[in-house]
């Protein structure tokens, strides 16, 4: 999945639809429901797979269709509300709205103001 992507779902998903939300709750059951043995927890992971028609539409072409039609939704949508932290150096995407550190060139801002 996109970089970004993860970023903006992971601390903007405030941003997303409720069918967006739905769907990508859908996706994350839909991979456990895949990977567990127990069929109880399996059961249990089916109520969460929407199955609404909307939400079905959005995953029509995959997770990463969906993830990047998000991603570009919500920084169409909300230009001003999402905040990008990049690197002061080397303008990689820190991993969080509040890092003072890059994973990239590992340079820290932390004494800025």
């Amino acid at each position: 999945m996109n970089e970004l992507a993860v970023y903006i779902i992971n601390y903007y998903h405030d941003l997303m639809t409720v069918e967006e939300r739905a769907a990508y709750y859908s996706i994350v059951a839909e991979y456990k429901i895949e990977r567990t043995n127990n069929p109880s927890m399996k059961e249990r992971l089916q109520t969460l797979a929407s199955a609404d028609p909307k939400v079905r539409a959005l995953l029509a072409d995959g997770a990463e269709a969906f993830f990047a039609g998000v991603r570009d939704r919500v920084l169409r949508d909300h230009p001003n509300e999402v905040f990008l932290n990049l690197c002061p150096r080397c303008g990689a995407l820190a991993k969080t709205p509040t890092a003072k550190q890059c994973g990239k060139c590992f340079f820290s801002w932390h004494g800025d103001v």
